[in-house]
Parts: structure tokens; sequence; C-alpha cells
């Protein structure tokens, strides 16, 4: 269904005679708040249709988490990963980013009163390789002084300062979505491609990709798609 049906839908006043109470049992609000905790909700960050079912098998089998892991699709390409521990849900998120097909996944939380209309993904962590510093710059202050020019750090990974192979820093860092151009690294507000909109142009990265909004081109060939797996860090730095 489009946004303009929702929106219409929300506006609808009802009288006071179509008003009416509903009880909801409070068992059956604590069990659903348990599974919502245990949940990761997430989108693959591209505006052409992929295989979805293809998608959620692959996941599966890289995951390795058997019938301890649900995979639902709440809205289009919206999907909800339903996690038996919390160690199951933090160990995918420390894994992140995965990809399938090239189209990188993008995950969240689940946060109380979240619904497929108002799901915002913002961010993304990824993996940045340092490559070419003075050698005596290759220590974890530096790779700290580095991470601020870079965006939120989720991550520094500490190899190069303890192994025998110390070539460059690797350093997780949350980076922004923009969702005008749909490149990384800085929020629509800062984007040098947001213009004027003198005819109706829509973006390829819009408001479909911060909630649940229907998704265009919706009616492609489905391809053989690659198995997902860890997105490779960047190479160089700048």
């Amino acid at each position: 269904m489009d946004a303009d049906f929702f929106e219409r839908l929300q506006n609808i006043t009802l009288t006071a005679d179509e008003e009416i109470d509903i009880t909801v049992n409070p068992n059956h609000h604590t069990q659903a708040l348990e599974e919502c905790a245990l949940s990761l909700f997430g989108r693959f960050l591209t505006d052409k249709p992929i295989n979805i079912r293809a998608a959620k098998s692959l996941l599966r089998s890289i995951w390795k988490f058997g019938n301890d892991l649900k995979i639902v699709e709440v809205d289009d390409g919206l999907l909800q990963f339903r996690f038996k521990l919390e160690n199951q849900l933090n160990w995918v998120l420390d894994k992140s980013p995965w990809s399938f097909d090239n189209h990188m996944l993008v995950l969240r939380k689940w946060t109380k009163g979240m619904t497929p209309r108002n799901v915002c993904f913002t961010h993304i962590p990824l993996w940045v390789q340092v490559w070419g510093l003075p050698f005596e710059l290759l220590n974890e202050e530096v790779a700290q002084d580095i991470r601020k020019g870079l965006g939120t750090v989720v991550d520094i990974d500490n190899t190069a300062f303890y192994s025998d192979q110390a070539r460059f820093l690797c350093i997780c860092v949350d980076i922004p979505l923009c969702f005008t151009c749909g490149k990384l690294g800085h929020e629509m507000k800062a984007c040098h491609q947001k213009t004027a909109n003198t005819g109706g142009t829509e973006h390829p990265y819009d408001d479909w990709m911060r909630a649940g909004g229907k998704r265009r081109n919706d009616e492609g060939n489905h391809r053989e798609n690659s198995p997902p797996g860890r997105s490779q860090p960047k190479s160089g730095f700048s």
C-alpha cells in the first residue's frame, strides 16, 4: 500500500459512537515485549528488487542459529530477525555489516512503539582500513584520534598493535546514510546534491529507506544471488 493511503487512514477520526475500549491481556503484552527485545530489524540498502527468500535462506546458513532464529518479512523489504538469546543478537550486530548480492544490510534494534511505518535506518557500521601511516603512528592512541574525524567509533581492531603484521589500522565507524544521493558519510541535510524539487522528481534513496513505504520497481526479475557475508573493509584513507 502506498504512503498516501496510510496518511489518509491516519487522518480518519472516529465518532464517539465508533470508539471502543479494547483490553489487552498483560501476560500477552509481556510475552510480546520479551520477543521484541530479542529482535533486530533490517533492510537491504538498495532500490532494486532482490530475492528476499534466497537472502533469508542464506543468512540462516551463515549465522547457523537453526531454530533459534526466525526471519519474518513484516513489510515490503523490511525484515524482523527474532533470536532466542541476547548473545546471538549481539553477535550479528558485532559482525556487521552484512551484505547480500553486494547490497548491504542495515540493522537496528527494536525500540518500544516501533511499527513498520516508523522504523528508521540512519547509520551503518563500516570497517575502514588506514594505510600508509608512519611507523610511530601505528598505535591505539592515534587510532582514537583518527576516529574522531570519521564518525562515531564502534570498535577498533587491535591486531595491528599486538601481532607480527602491522600494515594498517582497522577502525569500525558508524557512518550516516544520506537518503538524497544514496551515499555514505553524510546526512541528507548536508548533501551537496540536494536540489529544489521542480518536477516531482523522486530520489532513488528516499523515505522508503526510513520506514516501511512501498518500494519502487517491486516487480522485477529475481536474479541468482551470492551468499551473504561480511562486507569487505574499504581500502585506503582520505
